[in-house]
């Protein structure tokens, strides 16, 4: 990263990540209001806990117009996942702007089916502005 660039990451973020619902039926989505502090190609974005409790954290490095890294995630406590603790790996490819990333994500969890582990996928994004509502 040049000089210039030193703070490019970092500020106000919101992120997005897709993943299936507790029977595998079909795709939810969760949004997480992040903030983004930067040291050199190192980026790491905190949530503040949500309403109901949920919380995420990421650290990515970034390289060029790839951001490599992991994830955890803190569960609602009130939700569907009753407070599950998830954390896995991502990595996003970085738009010129650098405004947006989008790839996905992977990590463990139980597939309730077949009453075992299993490595999930979804697709995962960053934005620096809040992304127009699907519903």
């Amino acid at each position: 990263m040049t000089e210039e660039a030193d703070n490019t990451f970092a500020g106000a973020w919101y992120s997005y990540h897709w993943y299936p619902t507790i029977d595998d039926a079909a795709e939810e989505s969760s949004e997480y209001q992040m903030t983004a502090h930067q040291e050199g190609d190192q980026v790491v974005f905190e949530s503040k806990p949500t309403e109901n409790g949920a919380y995420m954290l990421a650290r990515l490095d970034i390289d060029g117009d790839i951001a490599s890294g992991s994830w955890h995630e803190d569960t609602s406590p009130q939700g569907e996942y009753e407070g599950m603790l998830y954390s896995g790996a991502g990595q996003l490819i970085v738009a010129k702007d650098k405004r947006t990333m989008e790839g996905l994500w992977a990590g463990a969890g139980m597939d309730h089916t077949a009453n075992k582990l299993r490595i999930y996928t979804g697709r995962w994004e960053f934005r620096r502005e809040r992304r127009p509502s699907t519903d």
